[in-house]
């Protein structure tokens, strides 16, 4: 299967039937290769972050402010460890995987088996930084661990938000298509209109078979068409890292004194990974002492 002509990614903020329900709709597929060539992720590692990763940006976009900031994280059992991403209001976002190349044998349907390798014995954590002295953290327990129907479970029980979730990643050599789908019931609702909408989830169900052959327009027409979806805005998902060398500076100074001297003198400086991007941060014996000089005088 080869990807097709329409592999531009991008996101749409929706009104359906009227504003009786707000839909979500996010084509990711650069983003996700983006993120499995900076993790070098296996097959299913691909598949799991590349749900959440979308899932995350749809939800960053959901932010009112664009200095928001939320933090979305799985915790299954499962041998893919903790899987986590980072957005923010414009749509893009960062993340990881605790153990990138795990690899599982397929489901008997032949699909990658995402939900062993995230585990259901667990947690769907989401964090919020609204710019309050404290951050909203919503938590919910796994649904099956395939990610979307995780979050539908979190947007319904710590949001009270009755949500449909479909998240999709098609793996080959490549990634082939990725994409997502949040449609979320506002107040008022008719029994109508949550009927349409209930009826029409099995057709959301291989929503990244779907973006690979209609791309994000044609996607929109064949799955919500007869929804009279109305675009309220558009948005660009992409994967961005916004560590800098001043961040990690500060987090070296946090570790405090004792920490900064043993780096000093046991190891004579200090490298440090970003485990977003993979960047990595050189910092000589000189410029310790700097840090601890700087720690000492707080």
């Amino acid at each position: 299967m080869q990807p097709s002509q329409f592999q531009t990614d991008g996101t749409l903020r929706l009104s359906l039937m009227g504003g009786q329900a707000r839909a979500f709709l996010c084509q990711s597929t650069r983003l996700v290769q983006e993120a499995r060539d900076i993790h070098n992720l296996s097959n299913v590692a691909t598949a799991a972050l590349g749900r959440l990763l979308t899932g995350a940006s749809m939800m960053g976009n959901m932010l009112k402010d664009e200095r928001d900031s939320l933090t979305a994280y799985l915790k299954g059992g499962g041998p893919l460890g903790t899987v986590l991403a980072v957005a923010h209001a414009d749509g893009t976002v960062k993340g990881y995987v605790q153990c990138p190349d795990v690899e599982l044998s397929l489901r008997a349907d032949g699909k990658l088996d995402v939900g062993r390798a995230v585990g259901r014995d667990g947690q769907l954590t989401v964090i919020k930084d609204l710019g309050l002295k404290e951050p909203y953290v919503g938590i919910s327990n796994l649904v099956s661990g395939e990610i979307g129907e995780d979050l539908a479970m979190y947007f319904t029980a710590s949001e009270q938000t009755p949500s449909l979730v479909s998240l999709g990643v098609l793996v080959g050599e490549k990634v082939l298509s990725a994409g997502g789908l949040i449609i979320q019931i506002m107040p008022g609702c008719s029994d109508v209109a949550l009927h349409s909408i209930e009826q029409s989830a099995p057709m959301f169900l291989n929503i990244s078979h779907t973006f690979l052959e209609y791309g994000l327009m044609g996607t929109l027409s064949q799955l919500l068409g007869h929804l009279e979806p109305e675009i309220l805005g558009r948005g660009m998902p992409a994967y961005v890292c916004d560590c800098s060398r001043e961040r990690f500076e500060r987090g070296l100074i946090s570790l405090g004194r004792q920490e900064l001297d043993d780096m000093i003198h046991e190891d004579h400086g200090a490298e440090v990974n970003c485990q977003f991007c993979n960047k990595r941060y050189r910092f000589t014996e000189i410029q310790l002492r700097t840090l601890l000089e700087r720690a000492t005088a707080k």
